[in-house]
Parts: structure tokens; C-alpha cells; sequence
């Protein structure tokens, strides 16, 4: 698949926005690709779970939209989840 670079980069960059806020599970996040991507919300959860299992809540909701953005580029729009205990 020539989207798994593009697929390793969300990961990491959810990782990286979990652990700047604090966010031990994602509950909903929002994602924009490029129209042409094969990025879709199945093969995503899947890498997630794959990768990621232990930032994903159990009900994870992914919301995807398709805009004119670069190819093999992802812009997270929105990022919601549970938060660390102080």
C-alpha cells in the first residue's frame, strides 16, 4: 500500500498531540486527506489498532473528509479524548 508512509506520519502525530495534551485515550478525531488518498477510516483504524492500541477508546470515532490538499499529507482538525489525572 503507498499510503503507509502516510498512515505511519498520523500515527505518529496523534502520539505526539496525545502526550502534548495529556490525552490518554482518543475517543474522536477528525482527519483531512487529499481526494486521491487511499486513506480511508477502515484501513486507518486498522493501523491504529495496530500501532497505536493503546491510545484508541473502545468506541473511537473517525470522521474523514476529502479536500484538495497535497497528496501523502493529513491535517488533524480535531482531536478529542480522555485526559490524564493530575
Amino acid at each position: 500500500m503507498h499510503d503507509t508512509y502516510l498512515l505511519n506520519k498520523i500515527t505518529q502525530s496523534l502520539k505526539g498531540l496525545c502526550q502534548e495534551y495529556k490525552i490518554q485515550k482518543i475517543e474522536q478525531f477528525t482527519l483531512v486527506v487529499n481526494h486521491h488518498s487511499h486513506v480511508n477510516k477502515e484501513n486507518l483504524r486498522e493501523h491504529l489498532n495496530v500501532h497505536s492500541k493503546e491510545l484508541i477508546g473502545d468506541d473511537l470515532r473517525i470522521k474523514l473528509q476529502r479536500e484538495d490538499i497535497d497528496e501523502q499529507t493529513a491535517i488533524i482538525h480535531s482531536l478529542q479524548g480522555e485526559t490524564f489525572e493530575p
